[in-house]
């Protein structure tokens, strides 16, 4: 469960996209969204593993 866009989320897991140009456009239009959602997923595994979970 996440508050982050599907379409990025979907890019993260690093699925497949039909179309050489979609898949370019998306790389570029998306990359800030998934810095966050890379780091947000950082931050959670972290915790995790440290034992600091919420």
């Amino acid at each position: 469960m996440t508050h982050h866009a599907r379409d990025a989320v979907e890019l993260c897991l690093a699925h497949a996209i039909d179309t050489q140009t979609e898949a370019a456009y998306r790389r570029g239009d998306m990359l800030e969204k998934r810095v966050v959602i890379m780091q947000d997923w950082a931050d959670f595994a972290s915790a995790r593993a440290t034992g600091k979970a919420k």
